[in-house]
């Protein structure tokens, strides 16, 4: 590859690990790619060694090119507005999730990348087809970019995959995540019309192999999504006990006991990922952030800074986590400094703001920023963002709003503010019974039990009705 050393470091970026990350693969499928493929790497020419290094625009580029075409079945959707294409595809990918807590997809590729073990990819013996395998590669790859076009071409050379490869199992579990991240990117794409592509390939998969554990839990935030938690409980645990060693079915278990109220549970069951694997960063983050909003913020925020500078976890979530505390202990400068470390682009601005009207304590400014968060909201600021920013200001009326919306979707993912016991008054009235109830989260309490602020709060509305049923 060439040799070009005129582009400051800053714009660059630098070593194999970097290059592989952005990519979404393996440093050694990079290497791999650079040789065969022509993935656009440089280097730095020095005495000892050289320095390899590659441009972000020329990596995107790269894996534009890879694949033309369109996907067969699912609507391509209008532009949604130039602050929904610039801040959904992170809410989306790493943050509907990544604002409150990581869920499946966030996860999956923390495990990928966290493993000890050789990631999938790497693996000759998956297929003996090698055009099924590449197929598979470079669509892995994609779909880990997360956005709307790589996950389009993600399913494009997936479906190819296992169209070359029919007994290819793990193409088949890629093939199920892929469809079933689509819509999150692309709000006119069909929902269930992308979910049921999910469960066919998912159950195409687990036909195949049996133990695969991403493709069954896939299906149970599948069922979540569509308001069935009791069936998405009973695959998670059928999964646990399929497989009792792996730290990341605990994991995702949690996650689903996180979502439904079930807060004693999502604790148990983290302490249990840790305790199979203690330094496993997902669920030391898993735990900071459960920690920081419903037991002690403080030490939610020293397991926060050990996971962000121990660990090098560096997501969203996690300094979203900081963020909060730093914001309830009232330190404005130290927010000042941390927002140079916001790792969510064009979205940090609206977080700067929140500092700013939180810090002046001005009654009108901070009912005024509640709604502006509400048109921003309007406008394509995803949910969670909104309500998370809007709760410190105290208008329980306006996070009910904007959860009421959502819920109406039937594909809100829970905030924080849902169980939050700072905010129990967002939980008191009929309002929020409404909302759990368009969620299928009624019905699942009523089956499973109530959650366990019922316990704290056993005046509020919903509690109430699941106590007179």
């Amino acid at each position: 590859m060439a040799t070009d050393s005129s582009t400051p470091d800053g714009e660059r970026l630098i070593g194999w690990k970097r290059i592989a990350r952005h990519v979404g693969c393996s440093e050694r499928t990079a290497r791999r790619w650079e040789a065969e493929e022509g993935l656009p790497v440089h280097r730095q020419v020095h005495e000892a060694r050289s320095t390899v290094y590659a441009h972000p625009a020329e990596l995107d580029d790269w894996i534009r090119s890879r694949t033309p075409g369109a996907i067969d079945g699912v609507a391509e959707g209008r532009g949604s507005g130039r602050l929904l294409q610039k801040i959904w595809p992170w809410a989306a990918g790493v943050t509907i999730v990544a604002l409150l807590a990581l869920n499946f997809l966030g996860y999956l590729n923390l495990r990928r990348e966290t493993a000890a073990s050789p990631p999938p990819i790497e693996t000759a013996a998956l297929t003996d087809n090698a055009n099924a395998l590449d197929l598979y590669e470079r669509g892995l790859a994609l779909w880990q970019q997360r956005g709307k076009e790589p996950n389009r071409r993600a399913i494009l050379l997936l479906t190819e995959a296992v169209e070359q490869d029919e007994g290819f199992a793990e193409a088949w579990a890629a093939l199920s995540s892929a469809w079933a991240t689509y819509p999150t990117y692309d709000e006119e794409a069909d929902l269930n019309a992308a979910l049921d592509k999910a469960l066919l390939a998912s159950d195409r998969a687990l036909r195949l192999n049996p133990d695969l554990v991403e493709p069954r839990t896939l299906m149970a935030e599948i069922a979540e999504r569509r308001g069935d938690w009791i069936t998405a409980r009973d695959i998670y645990e059928d999964a646990l006990s399929r497989d009792p060693d792996n730290p990341t079915i605990f994991l995702w278990a949690a996650g689903h006991s996180r979502e439904a109220g079930y807060m004693g549970e999502a604790f148990a069951l983290t302490q249990q990922a840790l305790d199979i694997e203690p330094n496993y960063p997902p669920a030391l983050n898993e735990m900071a952030m459960n920690t920081t909003f419903y037991v002690d913020a403080a030490e939610g925020r020293r397991l926060l800074e050990t996971v962000w500078n121990e660990h090098g976890l560096e997501l969203p979530v996690t300094w979203f986590g900081r963020w909060m505390v730093l914001l309830w202990q009232g330190e404005f400068d130290e927010m000042a400094n941390w927002q140079s470390e916001c790792p969510i682009g064009e979205a940090c601005g609206y977080f700067d703001r929140a500092r700013e009207v939180y810090s002046r304590s001005d009654p009108d400014e901070v009912q005024a920023f509640a709604r502006e968060m509400l048109e921003a909201y309007e406008a394509g600021l995803p949910a969670q963002m909104a309500i998370s920013l809007i709760q410190e200001t105290g208008d329980t009326d306006t996070m009910l709003t904007i959860a009421e919306r959502e819920s109406e979707k039937g594909r809100f993912i829970n905030a924080v503010i849902f169980y939050d016991p700072r905010n129990a008054a967002f939980r008191t009235g009929p309002r929020f019974t409404g909302i759990v109830r368009n969620l299928g989260l009624l019905d699942y309490w009523r089956q499973a039990g109530a959650p366990d602020f019922c316990s704290n709060e056993p005046e509020a509305d919903v509690c109430q009705v699941l106590d007179a049923t």
